[in-house]
């Protein structure tokens, strides 16, 4: 896997989006490799994944993924989805960037998009159970803690992406959560 501190195809990533920044800049440690998720909404719903294994096994998260080396977060995000879900997502936004510290599952540099279109057949790739939830609803599903600080950056369809550090403590509850805009980071 590559780690986040030696990652070209994620710095051209950034700066092709406007953030010329060196990606070791945005990790806390060493060990925290790059991977994505993304919050595919469509008609008042949410695709969510019950994960089976960590980071969060048995809550609703959303679907993604490690980025492999050479990718960029956009690649891997759309290889993610049709590996775990059979769709192809058309247009993602990257919505944050989050520098995740914690115990060993919990170590991620994470870029979580949202997109709203997509073709093809829900098919479940592996990673656990898939299901369209009601935006409404939310709250009544177990959901990792960090996703519900995090859940109301990304569907906001105005915000501009932010860079959100994020450290867990022993029980993988949110210990603290600092967001910001992304474009006053590169600065």
């Amino acid at each position: 896997m590559v780690s986040a501190v030696d990652a070209p195809a994620i710095r051209r990533y950034l700066r092709d989006l406007g953030y010329p920044i060196d990606p070791s800049r945005l990790v806390d440690r060493p060990d925290q490799l790059p991977s994505t998720l993304c919050y595919l909404v469509d008609s008042g719903r949410l695709l969510m994944l019950r994960r089976k294994k960590e980071p969060f096994a048995d809550y609703w998260t959303a679907p993604g993924g490690k980025v492999k080396p050479g990718e960029t977060p956009r690649e891997a995000i759309e290889r993610e989805m049709r590996e775990e879900t059979g769709l192809v997502i058309s247009e993602p936004k990257l919505k944050a960037i989050c520098s995740e510290t914690g115990d060993v599952n919990y170590n991620w540099l994470l870029f979580i998009f949202r997109a709203h279109a997509y073709t093809g057949d829900l098919t479940a790739g592996g990673e656990g159970e898939l299901r369209w939830l009601p935006l409404d609803e939310l709250d009544s599903w177990r959901l990792p803690e960090v996703d519900r600080h995090i859940m109301p950056l990304i569907l906001d369809e105005a915000a501009d992406p932010h860079f959100v550090r994020i450290v867990y403590d022993e029980d993988h509850n949110v210990a603290e959560f600092h967001p910001g805009s992304l474009a006053d980071w590169v600065r």
